[in-house]
């Protein structure tokens, strides 16, 4: 074959080949195109329908989800025989429900399926019918979204199960005929529920025979017991001829609009119009007020009148009653406390407004049947006396016919009928006005007896006169004199009620309802009792819209790393955007101002973790989060997450979103920003949040001055406003290289964040001012009732005063953990700002009232086992921890004056004003047994001096009298000692003595000495009183005498008791102990006052424990915030306050050597403040908020002591290894004597050496310690001590010492060296020194107002409210009360200052 033919034969080859494969591919295209069809007609629905649905959720609408499947299904093309088992995999709840409960046939047709489904979830035909005829217009929805809920409620009503039109023409038929039925007829008919025109008329016909029937049957029942219709409960009017008890199925039709139903009431339950004198009845307490409880052997449950309940009793629903006669009615319920002689208890009560009794005690009360046993029936004698009265012949209101009320309302439902009962019942008046105790100083002071003067005129206003028997008082108001009726005790309480709480009253203010009663009565203290009982008034309280001061705002910690703290909150929910985000998750970088918003389908924890996780894949993982108490932030997915990743879970309090602020105004200003730019239907919020955040994190930030992306990524984004003008320059954008990019960015946060910084801190403390304008420091504390400000339960937006609840203790500066028995939690955490103090109202004392424990404050620290025992040792002592004062019988105090002298002062003239707050002290100290009624020739003086509240304090001028006693020299405990001794201990308990010197009696000689003299009588004190200058010596050898079985490990500093051990066990042993002395001595303590089982305790004015000693930082704020100094008194009293601490400062006396240059003799009074003065004020003020912490020194371990000496003192530094670190456990310094700055360098360093040493040869003797120093000094004073008388007797001091001597070169002496370069006035001050007296009482010598104490006039005492009186309160309130061997004049001044009352 040729190579032609070859070829020939090759190409025909490969056109066959090319000719089959076209075959080929088009026969693949075919069978491809059919497989497809067949695809479509018979899919595979389990995987079709899982790219299609979600699951049902509780906020999805179930009609529009079927409809939803039903579109998708038909799309698809899934057969209808499928639909059921396609959707079953999809429902959950109810609606999963329905589908299991249908039998197997049934459950795989859809239509039956989805008609079961509708009608679980209430929406049959009937209601759609009902929604349809109630809806209406709403204009703040789109008209679209309306049209469509209308539409869809119509086509449910008429269309449902594919009906014919003629079919839904005799629906509307049904509708319009059933809507014109009379009310009886269409109840009856709708019962049957008819679904065509035939099976209406049917129904109808049937109802009218019934109703015919029923008619019968109620003409020849008996009359009924009363001949007037029975009115029903809450005095709504009833048609004769209703059924007294509407049937259950009484239903409105579908589409009338809802009604409120009329509420049960009782039928054919006969009542007694009066309660028998055989009906047993006890006198109980309810909710603390008096009543009297009918008992009822037959009832299970305890009925109520309302009116003898306040409105705010927690609601806890409503409960059945049933009667004798087989009727229920449903009565709400209240909590209340009753309380008998077989004790108290709390239980659920049934409210009835008809009750004929205030009280039906039931068989559910536990005290029941002890009760009745004891029960006392009305005596022949007071059947006799108690003549009957109109209210006898009362009658219940269900019970009572319209001729008996004559038109009016019966005299029952008045609630105050039994107040004006009271008025008009009578009663010999003048007798109560005799026999009141408050009343007694008025009878001698009448003037006028019926006409008769009995004392000359004129007679001054006011007076007192007689009229008829009874008592009045003649005032001037308003320039008239009028004649005003004096009441006794036993009458105010309903005076007070009839002036302010009755609704003619109006629950007006104090000072109206004074005004009020003042033009018509009179008593002593009426204006202090008014306003008593206003602040009390249960109503007042809960609607005051004056809400408490706000506390002072307490700034958060600036944070200088990025993404180190986060701030977490949920927006939402809002309308649904078009890929189905309801949410907003905001997340903002505490450091840098970051934002981050996240749209979210669902607030649930689990999409809350997830964006967490990418965010943190972004920026790091963060230290702290700080969110709110919702739930998706408070699940356990979220605690388990942060445990996980070592994050600490930051909480802020309920209902106090202003904790976490920088994220809620985030909130506020993303929201805005998203509603200026969404579309109009708002379904696009979600795809603009990138573009708003954008706007956002380019701007600077308020706070910060720079934007959150140059913090956090170091340089400015390119942003529009960039692109807009690099386009115009036309100039390329420089070019850098990543090592020049990161060095620049690395400069340029070291040089912005200092000033961030500084921006952050200038906010907080502009913001910090402004907010603390209205505020004011408040405190509560354990066991103080207090109200709740919290939302209602119909909106988070409406908050409501709820209470009164109890503080349990307090949680850090601001916020208290409150027992809210009846809430869903029992107690709950919450901030001050939502808390005001509860006033209660003064109860009735019973003699069964329930016993409670004390509350005493105890350590957080302890396991809860430890605080059980504390608990049950408190239990124990109840008589020993007790707000009432104890009686000692250890000691007595006695006053010694020479033979034959008497101080007798006449007393200071009292202000008008003031007489009501001295007889209410007066009144207190008597109920108390304090004083007693005197006939004693000696008398002193009384002042009422001003406290930093307002309120005014009783103190007596007891400075004659202490001129002429004798001074008792005992010794006061050493400060020092007793904070050296309390440093190491892990135990610490401190008891405060309730009113300490009034537990101490006076001797029978020295009680006439303390007599003063009131406006209202003489007076002497049983106790030891305030002010007399021996009280101090003898209160404290009491204590010492109580104590001295107890020294180990128990000191008292006059009231302030200490207890302090190493273990636990040890602990609790020795506090029994001493809580055992305590009773035996009759001694008792403060509960309030008390803390028990501290790691950590104030004490004298420092914060001890877990071995350190620190200033107490409250008693110190005087010091920071004291103002700039304009004389050299004020200089003396801040040097004075400064130097208390001054052992917390080093360099003390070096930083305020400008100060004391300023109280040289010879320097003017009125200073002149220099720039090195106001250097150092500052200085000083700052540095108890800096300056390093002492320990408490470890006498087991060896000291270093370190001195040196300056051309102006000597200095000195005391510490002790610990681990690795050398801890100051004191500075001493002191200045220099004329004679002794002539000293030689080596002299002085000696000099140092010597003085330190025996200064602190509490510490140092008996033990081996180590001086640094060089060694020139005590080589020099070896070799010197034969020449020199001073050295000799400076080296043979120091031979009781055993030392060694460490050498240390002058330029690491800095700190000792420091030190002895003080100078001040108050040279030798150390911790344990007292400050001058001359400084203490400064405030005495400052300018006074009018008038002064002399020559026995009352004054005016200075103004305790300015900065420099704050100093001194604050001075004297830390400064143990010290009898010193003073001058008699300094001692005098010293006795007069008001002391601060235990």
């Amino acid at each position: 074959m040729s190579v032609e033919e070859v070829l020939l034969h090759l190409v025909e080859i490969s056109r066959k080949q090319n000719s089959i494969s076209e075959q080929l591919t088009a026969r693949q295209d075919r069978l491809e195109q059919q497989l497809r069809q067949a695809a479509r007609h018979h899919p595979t629905p389990e995987v079709s329908a899982h790219h299609h649905l979600t699951k049902l959720s509780d906020l999805d609408d179930i009609d529009a989800y079927l409809h939803t499947f039903e579109v998708i299904a038909e799309r698809e093309g899934w057969l209808k025989e499928n639909w059921a088992r396609m959707l079953a995999p999809f429902l959950t709840g109810e609606a999963q429900r329905a589908y299991f409960s249908l039998e197997t046939p049934k459950n795989e047709d859809y239509k039956a399926l989805k008609k079961e489904i509708l009608a679980r979830m209430g929406l049959s035909t009937i209601s759609a019918a009902q929604q349809f005829s109630q809806w209406s217009y709403d204009e703040k929805q789109p008209v679209r979204t309306q049209a469509a809920q209308l539409s869809r409620l119509g086509r449910l009503w008429l269309l449902g199960g594919d009906p014919s039109a003629v079919q839904v023409a005799e629906k509307v038929i049904i509708e319009k005929m059933m809507r014109a039925l009379p009310r009886r007829l269409r109840t009856l008919t709708s019962m049957r529920n008819p679904e065509s025109l035939a099976t209406l008329v049917e129904a109808i016909e049937l109802a009218e025979a019934h109703i015919a029937r029923d008619n019968g049957e109620r003409a020849a029942l008996p009359p009924r017991r009363v001949s007037a219709p029975w009115r029903p409960v809450e005095g709504t009017a009833r048609p004769g001829g209703r059924p007294a008890v509407p049937s259950p199925m009484d239903e409105p039709m579908p589409t009338e609009p809802t009604t409120h139903s009329t509420p049960a009431w009782t039928a054919g339950c006969a009542v007694h119009r009066n309660i028998p004198p055989e009906a047993p009845t006890h006198k109980v307490q309810l909710e603390g007020k008096t009543q009297t409880a009918t008992l009822d052997t037959g009832s299970a449950i305890t009925l109520v009148h309302p009116k003898t309940l306040k409105y705010h009793h927690e609601s806890k629903g409503r409960i059945p009653i049933t009667c004798v006669h087989g009727d229920t009615r449903h009565v709400p319920a209240r909590r209340v406390t009753i309380a008998a002689k077989p004790g108290s208890w709390r239980i659920e009560v049934g409210v009835v407004p008809d009750l004929p009794v205030s009280l039906l005690l039931g068989r559910d009360w536990p005290g029941f049947d002890e009760l009745l046993t004891h029960h006392h029936a009305p005596s022949a004698r007071s059947k006799k006396k108690n003549k009957p009265r109109a209210h006898r012949d009362r009658k219940p209101a269900l019970m009572t016919t319209e001729s008996d009320r004559g038109g009016e309302s019966s005299i029952s439902a008045n609630l105050y009928f039994d107040l004006f009962q009271q008025i008009t019942a009578g009663g010999d008046f003048g007798r109560a006005q005799r026999e009141d105790e408050t009343l007694k100083h008025c009878w001698p002071q009448v003037r006028i007896i019926d006409g008769n003067e009995r004392l000359p005129s004129p007679h001054p206003l006011p007076h007192f006169i007689v009229e008829n028997g009874l008592l009045y008082c003649v005032a001037e108001r308003r320039g008239e004199k009028k004649t005003l009726l004096v009441v006794p005790r036993t009458k105010r309480e309903t005076v007070l009620e009839l002036a302010h709480t009755h609704p003619m009253a109006g629950h007006l203010g104090a000072a109206n309802t004074v005004k009020r009663i003042r033009d018509r009565f009179h008593w002593p203290g009426l204006d202090g009792e008014v306003k008593r009982y206003c602040q009390a008034c249960d109503i007042c309280q809960r609607t005051s819209p004056q809400r408490p001061p706000p506390s002072p705002l307490i700034p958060l910690p600036i944070i200088d790393v990025p993404f180190t703290r986060i701030g977490m909150d949920l927006v939402g929910p809002l309308p649904k955007s078009a890929r189905g985000h309801e949410h907003i998750l905001v997340i903002l970088d505490y450091a840098t101002r970051y934002p981050e918003a996240i749209p979210l389908r669902k607030a649930t924890s689990s999409a809350i973790a997830k964006e967490l996780f990418l965010l943190c894949s972004r920026v790091g993982i963060p230290t702290e989060i700080l969110t709110d108490q919702g739930t998706p932030f408070m699940s356990r997915l979220m605690a388990d997450l942060c445990h996980l990743l070592k994050v600490k879970q930051l909480k802020t309090s309920v209902y106090h979103p202003q904790t976490d602020g920088l994220v809620e105004r985030f909130n506020k200003t993303l929201k805005q920003m998203l509603r200026r730019v969404v579309a109009e239907d708002g379904r696009d919020w979600d795809l603009m949040i990138p573009y708003v955040l954008f706007g956002i994190r380019e701007v600077p930030q308020a706070s910060t001055g720079f934007t959150p992306f140059e913090l956090l990524f170091g340089r400015q984004p390119r942003g529009l406003l960039d692109v807009a003008r690099q386009a115009w320059e036309q100039e390329p954008a420089p070019q850098r290289s990543v090592i020049e990019h990161v060095r620049d960015m690395r400069e340029r946060i070291d040089k912005i964040m200092p000033i961030v910084k500084q921006h952050l801190t200038e906010a907080q403390r502009a913001q910090q001012r402004l907010y603390n304008r209205p505020a004011q420091p408040r405190e509560f504390h354990p066991g103080d009732k207090v109200m709740i400000l919290i939302p209602t339960t119909t909106s988070k937006f409406l908050a409501s005063w709820k209470g009164p609840y109890t503080v349990v203790e307090r949680v850090g500066p601001v916020n208290y953990r409150v027992r809210q028995p009846g809430r869903r939690r029992e107690e709950q955490l919450y901030h001050i700002n939502l808390m005001k103090k509860w006033v209660a109202a003064p109860g009735h004392l019973v003699a069964f009232a329930e016993e409670t424990l004390p509350v005493v404050h105890i350590g957080e620290q302890l396991s809860p086992n430890q605080k059980a025992e504390l608990q049950a040792l408190v239990g124990q002592f109840k008589d020993v921890f007790s707000e009432k004062p104890g009686r000692t019988s250890i000691i007595q105090h006695n006053i010694i004056t020479p033979p034959g002298t008497i101080v007798r002062q006449r007393p200071y003239r009292v202000p008008e004003a003031r007489r009501l707050a001295i007889d209410e002290e007066i009144q207190k100290m008597r109920r108390l047994g304090i004083i007693e009624p005197s006939r004693s020739p000696w008398s002193s003086p009384i002042v009422m001096v001003p406290k930093p509240d307002g309120t005014l304090r009783f103190c007596n001028d007891f400075r004659k009298l202490n001129e002429i006693s004798k001074f008792d020299g005992y010794p006061m405990p050493r400060v020092d000692e007793l904070l050296d001794r309390l440093g190491g201990a892990r135990f610490i308990s401190t008891i405060d003595l309730t009113k300490g010197y009034w537990q101490l009696p006076l001797s029978e000689d020295a009680k006439e000495k303390t007599a003063f003299s009131t406006p209202g009588g003489h007076w002497q004190y049983r106790v030891l009183p305030f002010g007399l200058h021996g009280a101090p010596a003898t209160f404290q050898r009491m204590m010492d005498i109580l104590l001295r079985p107890h020294q180990p490990y128990a000191a008292a500093y006059l009231d302030d008791l200490i207890v302090h051990s190493e273990s636990w066990e040890e602990h609790l042993s020795r506090l029994r102990r001493v809580l055992l002395d305590l009773r035996r001595a009759g001694l008792t303590a403060n509960p309030k006052k008390c803390h028990l089982g501290l790691a950590e305790a104030r004490y004298l004015g420092f914060h001890i424990g877990r071995g350190l000693i620190q200033p107490q930082q409250n008693k110190v704020k005087a010091l920071q915030e004291t103002p700039q100094p304009t004389t050299k008194t004020q200089v003396r009293a801040f040097l004075g306050l400064a130097g208390y601490y001054r052992c917390f400062i080093p360099n003390f006396s070096s930083i305020a050597s400008p100060l004391t240059d300023l109280t040289r003799k010879g320097q003017p009074e009125r200073i002149r403040w220099t720039k090195e003065a106001d250097d150092a004020f500052r200085a000083l003020k700052k540095s108890l908020t800096s300056s390093p912490v002492l320990h408490a020194p470890d006498f087991g371990c060896p000291f270093i002591l370190q001195t040196d000496a300056s051309d102006s003192g000597l200095g000195a530094v005391l510490s002790q290894v610990h681990g690795d670190e050398e801890h100051p456990i004191m500075y001493v310094s002191r200045k220099l004597t004329p004679a002794e700055t002539r000293y030689a360098t080596v002299e002085k360093e000696a000099l140092a050496i010597k003085w330190a040493i025996l200064e602190l040869r509490y510490y140092l003797l008996g033990r081996k310690f180590t001086l640094v120093t060089d060694h020139a000094p005590l080589q020099w004073m070896a070799t010197a001590k034969n020449n020199n008388a001073r050295v000799t007797r400076w080296f043979l001091s120091l031979q009781d010492f055993n030392f060694d001597v460490q050498h240390r070169a002058g330029a690491s002496h800095g700190n000792a060296d420091g030190l002895s370069r003080l100078w001040s006035g108050w040279a030798g001050l150390s911790k344990h020194s007292t400050p001058p007296l001359n400084t203490l009482l400064f405030l005495r010598r400052t300018p006074r107002t009018r008038t002064t104490l002399r020559g026995g006039e009352c004054s005016e005492p200075c103004n305790t409210t300015s900065p420099w009186a704050q100093i001194h309160t604050s001075w004297i309130s830390h400064q143990p009360r010290i009898a010193h061997s003073w001058t008699s004049s300094a001692r005098e001044r010293y006795k007069l200052a008001p002391h601060r009352r235990k």
